[in-house]
């Protein structure tokens, strides 16, 4: 079945579950959506490698206990096994510790970390190909993404973490194409995720929003093993008063007619956003602004008086800490995004520890940067992502100078390079492991770019894991 016949035979099944059930288990992934996925998993492993180092991880790597049956799912950092939950908690987290992966617009979420952190904890890497590891990737997240759709911003305004609480399905249908569970499975396996996914907007800034991530992965696994050995879900457990429902405040109830899954998928059109930075994504073309206007004035933060930042109505909302005071705070910080940009003239990974937040000349200038949104109707989705931001800076010897972006940064319309990816991977992976030689990181990112034609993907994770422990 190809993925289009298979997205217009979904229209004729009669309940959103069963839609994405034989989306899961049935569409066809052509070549082009593999090859779109390539850069999306590399890009994620790099920033879940860098992740590992973070002290809310390694916390967390404490608290597990290790596991030394069969099958373990072997760290990346510690050289312990643990059971496919407790490792699917830990890449988890791990990926979106720094928020620095990818993004997608559409449905306000971070698509890959979840789906791309359960699959590395469920694959028996040693039977798993490239290209079943790719295929079970697009079709995760595709559902996560076009569930979110359905349901449109009413969700996250409502104040969930998309990516938790999307992710979970998203990651229970990954899982479930991966195992090779049949449509009446996996309908039974995105019915026990639809009702574990959790996650509030509320935590952002603290060591909990990554944690969601671990979550969603591990309920998504969790979900299609349970179905697997027989456990059953509602028939309808996305429509009527189902997930669909539930997560909408009450406003869907069904799925959308005209929302084909795979016709195209997100992944291949328009594609996700690779961050550039690693914060959250609403800050990045503000950080684009200040950067140029930097660069191009000659300026510094002690230049300017103040600064105004103009946004699209409803971009401000998962920026909640004005007044940051950790490097996780700050992550959700538009003044400080201004001010770190003025004062560093670079806003990289260093600039979110604890020490380069807690900065007297960065916290006594915080309150000069005014943040507003515009009188317009409020966006939704993809609405956001297009929409312009503005940075006006008020000069001390008078003046102003502004800049408004209006693409987003590692979108189609302003894409990160190859090189620029390349450069990403090699700054992650020498943040988990400082010294790995050149052309060590130049080989590993080149083996991943074939990982389509691997016919089991545990050489290159072993090797990966063998260059972070020094091996």
């Amino acid at each position: 079945m190809s993925a289009t016949s298979a997205a217009l035979s979904s229209r004729n099944l009669s309940t959103a579950t069963e839609r994405l059930a034989q989306f899961a288990t049935g569409a066809s992934v052509g070549a082009d959506v593999r090859r779109a996925a390539i850069p999306m998993v590399l890009d994620t492993l790099a920033v879940t490698l860098a992740g590992g180092a973070e002290p809310g991880v390694r916390a967390l790597m404490a608290a597990l206990d290790p596991h030394h049956g069969a099958p373990a799912i072997p760290s990346f950092w510690d050289g312990r096994g643990y059971r496919g939950d407790d490792a699917a908690l830990l890449i988890g987290m791990a990926s979106h510790v720094l928020d620095y992966d990818d993004v997608s617009t559409l449905a306000m979420c971070h698509p890959s970390a979840p789906i791309m952190s359960a699959l590395l904890a469920t694959a028996r890497r040693d039977q798993t190909s490239g290209k079943e590891l790719l295929d079970a990737f697009a079709v995760g997240t595709e559902v996560l993404i076009r569930l979110g759709q359905a349901m449109g911003f009413r969700h996250y305004a409502l104040g969930f973490h998309a990516t938790a609480t999307l992710g979970s399905v998203g990651a229970a249908a990954a899982c479930s194409r991966l195992l090779g569970l049949d449509a009446r499975e996996a309908a039974h396996a995105l019915a026990i995720a639809a009702s574990l996914a959790s996650g509030l907007r509320a935590n952002f800034g603290s060591t909990v929003k990554p944690l969601h991530v671990g979550i969603a992965a591990a309920n998504g696994q969790k979900a299609a093993r349970l179905a697997a050995a027989g456990i059953e879900g509602a028939a309808e457990a996305f429509e009527g008063e189902g997930y669909l429902h539930a997560f909408s405040g009450g406003e869907v109830r069904s799925w959308p007619e005209a929302l084909d899954l795979g016709h195209p998928f997100a992944i291949a059109e328009p594609g996700f956003e690779q961050k550039r930075y690693p914060c959250c994504y609403m800050l990045h073309k503000i950080i684009e602004a200040t950067l140029s206007l930097r660069r191009e004035a000659g300026i510094t933060l002690g230049d300017v008086a103040s600064a105004l930042v103009r946004m699209p109505n409803g971009a401000t909302k998962p920026l909640i800490h004005p007044r940051p005071k950790s490097g996780l705070s700050a992550l959700f910080s538009a003044p400080y995004a201004v001010i770190a940009g003025l004062a560093d003239g670079r806003i990289d990974l260093m600039s979110f520890t604890d020490a380069a937040v807690l900065r007297p000349e960065i916290q006594t200038r915080l309150p000069d940067v005014t943040v507003v949104e515009d009188a317009s109707a409020p966006k939704q989705g993809a609405e956001v992502g297009a929409a312009p931001v503005t940075v006006s800076l008020m000069l001390t010897a008078g003046g102003e100078l502004s800049r408004t972006v209006v693409a987003s940064p590692g979108s189609r319309q302003d894409p990160l390079t190859e090189v620029q990816l390349r450069a990403k991977w090699a700054d992650c992976l020498l943040r988990a492991r400082p010294g790995l030689a050149a052309a060590t990181l130049e080989g590993l990112f080149d083996e991943g770019l074939t990982i389509a034609e691997a016919p089991t993907v545990d050489g290159w994770l072993a090797r990966l894991t063998g260059a972070l422990a020094g091996t």
